[in-house]
């Protein structure tokens, strides 16, 4: 039970009491296992009140007295055995109960009590040697003993009291020491109830009375227990019993660190002719060995982790107090008293409380007031020329000084007698009177700068005044200056350790936490690494009450570190490990990695130390945490350490005999998890690459979303073809199961299952794994699994165990050795086959652990197995590690040739395709869907495809009309499905297969392109698997084509007739730096069904190949088709460019099979019933541009070409551009045309329905003298550039520009406009569809000049059977010169 201050003080200043016996005391007494003072001990608490006078004659009482007996031979112990109690007293009192509490809002484990430092307190206490400064650990008194066995019992008390007498005028530096030369002398006649009788005793007691007095002589009968009387109710003396050293087997401890003598002789101001007073615990001079021999509390076996806190492997601790401890060893078959009754018990009771009360406070008494006399007639004098010298000439306060001086006091000078009379008020209680005497003693002791007097005056006026409740801020100024003087000046660390220990009780009951802390943390030094463990410990509990209500955490984890620091280097393991675990408390969740990594550390090493191998393996595997800042050397110890206590856990745990351990690293990057279900890979032909399928890559990579809309919308289309619909609710089929995934993986038996795990190091030192391997479970079906009932269903045991699996179930694969650099992570790929059906699930990952910068050169590094627990880093609904293996499928393989990656924007390309079922099973209806129709395209045997007519569809036929939007949205699914799939097989065997041709045309606007295949198996569980490819191409732009269509009338085979002028431009775009590419084009196509080309003009004598930027611009013409074209027909037109013999290539495999650029993508929403272009254009046509391209850098020959849809004049049109815009002048000087500034797509424009021509004279001659008018014939062709029928109106009175020109008349029959009443006057004309028709007029002019003939008239048209009219101006080109003849 923890002692109150006050309890603590009066306990640690109690009046000593010597006791002198004969040799026959020793043989009664030791009948019960005890000595003399052993047997009064444990009953030298008073529980009564005693009184005494006070020299004034005041009644002083004296309360809870306790009496310390000792021998009179008592000797302090020598060093090595008072360091080793010390230890003991900490290690015998370990405790760990904690309380919870709540600070600053968190809950931690607080620590009940410190039993091991009252222990330490009270051993510090016992074992120091009493000096002659202080009077308090003096004899005060002596009990001489002889017992009623002696034949003559005066004559055995006067040779003890010739013994006594030889002991009190030994020479000052030897034992014992006594309180003055008049200390209380009393006699006790000790009886042995069960020798001698009681007669005989209380006759030698009466001579004893009669011989030396009745009031000093005490009997005492003990012995008395018969046979019949019951033990004692306890064991009084279990803790009195001081066992001695086995002196014989112990060996001294090296204690190399600390060579301090501490003594008073050196260093202390006023000197006494006593011997060494240091504390054996701050005296580590070694000590003769006794004997050799293994100390009895060393351990056999060598402490590696003796300092918790070194990073070196074998680290030594040099203090002092590194003495080696054990627990404690109790001898239970010894019984004290047991020749003891209760009887006895109350009559040792009562002699001590006689003795006390009846002789010693009488003595006391009387020693008071001698005292009390000698200093009032002795104060105020000076006792000695030096010190009355020192009063004049000293000044200064003595903390701060080290002036060594020679005051030297004989034992009964008035200073010391003050300090007696002090330390006697002290010892019966009277606090306040013992204050007044320390204070003044302080004074005359500063005054004679007898320093070590001074400051232990100042101690004892300090808690004199703490107990008398009068303790103030100056009375603490008392014991700091106290603590400060042993400390500085006198440099006796012994006793400012004591004061220390004095003033933090009375500092915390004060609440001055902050100042007690201060003044534990400044008795730490390195000379005692055990008291400065207690005393930071201590601190650390101080912070975390205060200073001044204020709790501070951190600086109590601060110091717990520390004082776990030094208790390790005192070898108290138990301790260090407690006080790390509530440092641990703060640190774990303050953030401070490098502070929490320190603190870990230290608890595994202690762990291991203290043989607790399973805490130490999960301390030390703590740093190894991802986001360490530890430096690289840091975590190759933290490494090491780790894998030295693993590995002692697991040698000596049975639990990993069938598991395995999970290891901290590497990491389990859990979301990375993927497994891959494609089947087995085909083997390596030359020339010939596989489909590449879905890879691992996918699983991070963030193109990945958009390659799987383009695998969903190609199983749907694939489907909707070979199934004929698609299901309600369709889910795609998955090869790769990542987190993204909410099915089991479903694999064929027999067919090898690919499994990627990414493992991350987070340390910045390489990680070498040996014998990796997957753990996994296998159940098998219930309908087989009465036929495997044998077999191995789990690996882990066997791996555990250092077996070698093999398996008829599971084909595993294990992976010799992966290095992990530091802070880095790799992706591993495990391969495991399923030879049975059942459900396989994936436990883990097995592996060894090598640490990569040790034993590499000689190979004895440290290996520990373990595990990563795979199941613990996914969450429970993940179901991609948990995989059904079902009977065996079908299985296909698809091979290519091989294809150059690099590739130009349209080039032309042909790949032969190879299917092979490498499947015990039959394949059925195997069909193959391509992503982009206008880049790709399947050529079978059987293939009877028609490019031309998806042109046909796509611009020229229209949509059907649905009444409802879900008719439409399939109708328009079914066809784009149809588009791209292609059937390749019905049917193919086990091992069969069947081949197809691939047409490709890389296009930069799609740089992946995506092939699928399909195939049927018959299973239920998985109907139907499919095999994907994907092409990747590096394109680059080399043809770059502008076309500006312009329309125009001309005459073909005499007839005049609408046509269209191709104005186009070929660039060669590809870049003249780092490339050399050259471009010649071949022909020139046109796809339509109304226009077809006739005609083409380009530069003479003029080489068409073009190097980087070059142009070549070109002109080609079409004329009209005036014939009806059958449904689904396209018509096709070539011109060649080339001067090479032509070739007829345009009907042709693989130019035929990409005629069209603008198809819709798959990811293109179907669901508007209205998603269609409109077909309104006037050109409708397709121009198709192939060209040849020569790369020459590597001498690389292609075919290509290009695609531009017209649909509209005068707008330059272009694949890779947007329209332009283009006013250009007309070409043809011949012809008229309208003025075309709107797109023609728009139906609500009918400005470009007709075209007119005028052919006329361009000079006439006229002799307007002879004749006024002159008449110029004019033929006007018009032509109807709609496919129906049109009314014309041309208008004779309307003309532009009358100002700038001269005016033109008509002549001939002029009708009315298109209505009865109007007042225009002109030619009326009604146009079939296409129809051209040649009108001839008469112009009247009147004078010569120059005539616009064009603007003389306006032209009006009516569409159909509209009514509206639409009026525009034919644009000015045709002039008319009239001279005057001459």
């Amino acid at each position: 039970m923890t002692k109150t201050p006050q309890e603590f003080i009066q306990s640690s200043f109690s009046p000593i009491i010597a006791t002198l016996c004969s040799s026959k005391v020793e043989n009664i007494v030791s009948k019960n296992n005890l000595s003399f003072p052993e047997l009064l001990q444990p009953f030298a608490t008073l529980n009564s009140e005693g009184q005494f006078r006070e020299p004034g004659g005041n009644l002083c009482t004296v309360k809870n007295w306790k009496l310390v007996i000792r021998d009179i031979n008592w000797k302090p112990l020598q060093p090595t055995e008072a360091r080793r109690q010390l230890n003991n007293a900490v290690l015998h009192n370990y405790e760990d109960k904690t309380t919870p509490q709540n600070f600053e809002g968190h809950r931690f484990d607080i620590p009940q009590g410190t039993p091991w430092f009252d222990a330490w307190r009270e051993t510090y206490f016992e074992v120091q040697f009493p000096s002659d400064h202080e009077f308090t650990k003096h004899f005060l008194s002596c009990i001489i003993v002889a017992t009623t066995l002696e034949e003559n019992i005066v004559d055995t008390y006067n040779i003890l009291n010739q013994q006594y007498a030889q002991l009190q005028n030994v020479t000052p530096p030897k034992l014992p020491k006594w309180f003055n030369n008049a200390v209380l002398k009393s006699y006790l006649l000790l009886h042995d109830s069960s020798v001698v009788s009681r007669e005989k005793a209380e006759i030698a007691f009466e001579t004893l009375k009669q011989t030396f007095g009745a009031s000093n002589c005490f009997m005492l009968t003990i012995n008395s227990r018969q046979a019949q009387d019951a033990k004692l109710p306890a064991d009084y003396w279990a803790n009195f019993v001081k066992t001695a050293p086995d002196t014989s087997n112990i060996t001294m401890t090296n204690l190399s660190s600390s060579n301090s003598n501490l003594t008073t002789n050196q260093d202390s101001q006023a000197q006494f002719p006593t011997g060494n007073v240091s504390t054996p615990e701050e005296n580590p001079t070694n000590s003769p060995t006794i004997q050799e021999g293994a100390h009895p509390l060393t351990t056999n076996e060598n402490d590696i982790y003796d300092n918790a806190n070194s990073l070196q492997t074998y680290s030594f601790s040099g203090s002092s107090e590194s003495v080696n401890v054990a627990g404690r060893v109790i001898d239970t078959s010894e019984v004290h008293g047991a020749a003891l009754n209760s009887l006895d018990v109350e009559s040792i009771k009562k002699y001590l409380q006689d003795f006390a009360y009846k002789a010693l406070l009488p003595h006391i008494e009387k020693q008071i007031g001698q005292l009390t006399e000698i200093v009032a007639n002795k104060k105020g004098v000076s006792r000695s020329l030096l010190s009355a010298t020192k009063r004049w000439f000293t000044t200064g306060k003595s903390g701060t000084t080290t002036v060594n001086n020679t005051v030297i006091y004989s034992s009964d000078c008035p200073e010391l007698q003050l300090r007696r009379l002090g330390d006697l008020w002290f010892l019966c209680g009277q606090w306040q009177r013992a204050f007044d005497t320390y204070h003044t003693a302080k004074r005359e002791f500063y005054a004679d700068s007898a320093w070590l007097c001074y400051a232990g005056a100042l101690e004892m006026a300090a808690i004199s005044a703490f107990m008398a409740g009068e303790a103030n801020r100056k009375t603490h100024g008392y014991m700091e200056e106290s603590i400060v003087t042993y400390l500085n000046t006198c440099r006796m660390v012994q006793y400012a350790v004591r004061a220390t220990l004095l003033s933090v009780p009375c500092l915390i009951h004060y609440g001055m936490y902050g100042e007690a802390a201060k003044q534990l943390i400044r008795m730490t030094s390195e000379d005692s690494d055990l008291r400065s463990a207690m005393l930071l410990e201590q601190a650390a509990l101080c912070f975390l009450l205060g200073p001044s209500n204020r709790i501070m955490c951190r600086k109590y984890a601060f110091h717990m570190v520390l004082a776990g620091h030094r208790f390790s280097k005192a070898g108290q393991k138990k301790h260090a490990y407690r006080c790390y675990k509530q440092a641990y408390q703060i640190y774990a969740e303050s953030g401070w990695r490098l502070s929490t990594d320190h603190v870990q550390f230290a608890l595994g090493r202690l762990a291991g130390a203290l043989k607790m191998p399973r805490d130490a393996a999960r301390w030390l595997a703590a740093p190894l945490a991802p986001a360490g800042h530890q430096p690289a050397p840091q975590q190759d110890a933290f490494l090491r350490e780790f894998m030295l206590a693993h590995q002692q856990w697991v040698d000596g745990s049975e639990e990993f005999k069938e598991h395995l351990p999970t290891l901290p690293v590497p990491l389990l990057v859990g979301e990375d998890i993927a497994v891959l279900c494609v089947g087995p890979a085909p083997l390596s032909s030359p020339c010939r690459s596989p489909a590449t399928s879905v890879s691992f890559n996918n699983v991070s990579n963030e193109a990945s979303l958009t390659d799987n809309a383009y695998w969903s919308k190609l199983e749907e289309a694939l489907l909707q073809v070979a199934q004929g619909s698609i299901p309600m609710i369709f889910k795609p089929t998955f090869d790769l199961y990542t987190q993204k995934n909410d099915s089991n993986p479903i694999v064929p038996q027999g067919e090898p299952i690919h499994i990627a795990v990414t493992l991350k190091n987070p340390l910045k030192v390489s990680l070498l794994l040996n014998d990796m391997e997957l753990l996994w479970r296998f159940t098998p079906n219930a309908e087989v699994s009465e036929l495997f009932q044998d077999e191995f269903l789990n690996n882990e045991s066997s791996i555990a165990a250092g077996h070698s699996l093999e398996s008829h179930v599971i084909h595993g694969q294990k992976i010799p050795n992966l290095l992990l650099e530091g802070e880095c992570q790799k992706m591993v790929t495990f391969t495991i086959t399923p030879l049975k059906m059942g459900q396989l699930d994936i436990q883990g990952l097995a592996y060894k652990l090598n640490n990569a910068g040790e034993g590499r050169e000689n190979g004895n590094g440290v290996t520990v197995m373990g595990k990563l627990d795979i199941q613990r880093q996914i969450n429970g609904c993940d179901k991609r590690l948990h995989i059904t293996v079902i009977e065996p499928a079908p299985c296909l393989q698809m091979t290519f040739t091989e294809t150059n990656t690099e590739v130009i924007s349209g080039e032309l390309m042909t790949i032969d395709m190879e299917f092979r079922n490498v499947g015990p099973a039959v394949m059925k209806n195997l069909h193959v869907a391509v992503s982009h129709p206008e880049c790709m395209c399947v050529v079978t045997p059987e293939y009877q495809g028609d490019s031309l007519k998806y042109l046909y569809e796509d611009r020229y036929k229209d949509p059907p009309e649905y009444t409802d939007e879900r008719s439409a949205r399939a109708h328009m699914r079914s066809r784009a499905a149809q588009r791209r799939v292609a059937a390749v097989a019905r049917e193919a065997g086990a091992g069969a297969g069947a081949t197809a041709t691939l047409l490709l045309r890389p296009n930069s606007n799609a740089p992946a392109l995506y092939l699928l295949a399909y195939y049927e198996t018959g299973l239920k569980a998985r109907p139907y698997r499919l095999l994907r490819h994907m092409f990747r191409f590096i394109t680059k732009d080399v043809v770059e084509i502008l076309v500006t269509p312009r329309k125009s009338l001309g005459t073909f085979e005499g007839k005049v007739m609408e046509n269209i002028q191709f104005a186009i431009e070929i660039k060669n775009i590809s870049n003249e730096k780092d490339e050399n590419i050259s471009l010649e084009v071949i022909e020139m196509s046109l796809l339509s069904r109304q226009w077809k080309l006739n005609h083409i003009t380009l530069a003479l004598d003029v080489d068409n190949s073009l190097i980087a930027r070059e142009r070549l611009h070109l002109i080609t013409k079409a004329v009209r088709i005036f014939e009806e074209l059958p449904e689904g027909r396209v018509e096709q037109s070539s011109l060649r460019v080339s001067k090479r013999e032509p070739e007829n290539v345009q009907s042709s495999l693989p130019y035929s099979a990409f005629v069209t650029d603008d198809v819709p993508s798959l990811l293109d929403n179907f669901d508007s019933p209205n998603h269609h272009e409109i077909r309104t254009g006037m050109i409708q046509s397709m121009l198709i541009l192939r060209w040849n391209a020569h790369d020459k850098t590597n001498g690389r020959k292609t075919v290509g070409q290009h695609c531009v849809w017209l649909d509209c004049f005068n707008k330059t049109l272009s694949r890779n551009r947007e329209k332009i815009v283009d006013h250009t002048v007309q070409i043809d000087d011949f012809e008229s045309k309208m003025d075309i500034i709107k797109d023609s797509k728009v139906k609500g424009e009918k400005n470009n329905v007709v075209i007119l021509r005028l052919e006329h004279s361009n000079y006439v001659d006229h002799n307007f003298k002879a004749r006024k008018l002159c008449i110029i014939p004019i033929a006007i062709n018009i032509v109807n550039c709609y496919g129906v029928a049109v009314k014309v109106f041309i208008d004779m009175l309307k003309q532009q520009n009358r100002e700038s020109s001269g005016i033109l008349g008509w002549a001939g029959a002029l009708n009315n406009g298109f209505s009865v009443d109007s007042k225009e006057l002109g030619l009326n004309v009604t146009l079939e569809k296409f129809e051209s028709r040649c009108i001839k007029v008469q112009a009247l002019c009147a004078a010569p000049g120059t005539y616009t003939v064009g603007a003389a008239f306006s032209v009006s048209t009516i569409i159909g059977t509209g009514n509206t009219a639409t009026t525009q101006f034919i644009n000015n080109t045709s002039l008319l010169i009239v001279k005057q003849a001459i």
